[in-house]
């Protein structure tokens, strides 16, 4: 009956931490829509405004987090245990892609148009994985159950240093998944969106060319058809001229009307295929190393596994805690902006969807 005691209280505050921090993001969700619509004439967060600021929060927030969360956060010896963090990120794209993919072949969630079914998809499968776990997660590591489970120092060690080692450890958890999900982007993501994007392009321009008027012909189309009758009979001179040319180079003993070999046209289609995969790959490699958010990753690892300048950063008292300070607060902000953004971003994008024609 005991053991039932435990495990019930301890359920239950798992559930009331839960709930908090979900409860914290829908405040700050809330303040975003509101701050979309409010004052109706001037909005806070107009829809003009949106890029400017999704691009300053990356660049100027969530950046320095990435950084002072590793470099503050992550010790040489817990490298070795994030590998399954990397592995199960690359598990849970794919798997959530595949649902995805699955669902759209139901009758119920089946989206006729291929193009939205194909963005849906990576919609589904890339979720938003740094602005809403930074912010749930310091909520759920505030009670006991959760920093305790999180914690594997020693019992002298008092409440306050738990927190922050769960939030700690947490952060490079997240960092590390958000390291999968930009190399899976680069390969899968990107790719698919710009490829919906163009067929997206090409519908509009075919719609909007139908519904244009047609002007009537003029003389000069007239006089348009006439030059092109003459170019495509001059054309037709000179392709009989080169196929007569062509057949008279043909050495004696070659049949040109010998079909390749089928065999050999599949072994050059699939050496086509592949060159495609491993141009794909590569570039996706390329653009992760590239990224901002990768470097700062990077960098926090490298600072981590010096002591001697973590301590200057990070540490009480530190030569250089002025800089490592600026970076932490400047962190602090990055979660919350982008949820602002995000509840922003959706409130203008309804507008403009019942707004359009």
């Amino acid at each position: 009956a005991a053991y039932y005691i435990i495990m019930s209280e301890a359920i239950t505050s798992v559930l009331i931490a839960s709930a908090s921090a979900v409860a914290k993001v829908f405040v700050i969700g809330a303040i975003g829509y509101v701050s979309a619509i409010r004052p109706k004439a001037a909005p806070i967060l107009p829809a003009s405004a949106m890029n400017a600021i999704s691009k300053m929060n990356f660049n100027l927030l969530i950046i320095p987090l990435v950084y002072s969360a590793l470099a503050s956060g992550v010790t040489p010896s817990a490298l070795g245990s994030l590998w399954i963090v990397l592995v199960s990120g690359i598990g849970v794209i794919c798997i959530s892609y595949a649902v995805a993919s699955l669902l759209g072949k139901l009758p119920f969630f089946r989206v006729d148009d291929r193009t939205d079914f194909d963005a849906l998809r990576i919609a589904a499968a890339f979720p938003n994985i740094v602005a809403l776990p930074i912010l749930i997660f310091p909520t759920l590591c505030e009670f006991p159950v959760v920093y305790n489970a999180f914690y594997e120092g020693g019992n002298e060690s008092t409440d306050g240093e738990k927190y922050k080692s769960c939030v700690d450890e947490s952060n490079a958890m997240i960092f590390v998944y958000f390291f999968a999900w930009n190399l899976l982007y680069w390969i899968i993501g990107y790719p698919t969106l710009v490829a919906a994007g163009k067929k997206r392009q090409m519908k509009n321009d075919a719609t909007l060319s139908a519904t244009e008027p047609h002007n009537p012909p003029s003389d000069n189309t007239f006089n348009n058809e006439e030059l092109q009758v003459k170019i495509d009979i001059e054309g037709d001179n000179q392709e009989r001229q080169s196929n007569n040319n062509t057949a008279a180079s043909v050495p004696e003993g070659i049949d040109e009307n010998v079909v390749p070999d089928e065999g050999a046209q599949n072994e050059s289609e699939a050496r086509r295929r592949l060159k495609g995969i491993m141009k794909l790959f590569t570039n996706a490699i390329i653009q992760t190393l590239k990224s901002p958010g990768f470097v700062a990753m990077v960098l926090g690892v490298i600072t981590a596994c010096i002591p001697p300048l973590r301590d200057a950063l990070f540490s009480t008292g530190g030569p250089l805690r002025f800089l490592g300070s600026a970076l932490e607060s400047l962190g602090r902000a990055g979660a919350s902006v982008g949820t602002l953004v995000v509840a922003a971003s959706l409130v203008h994008q309804a507008n403009a969807v019942e707004n359009s024609p």
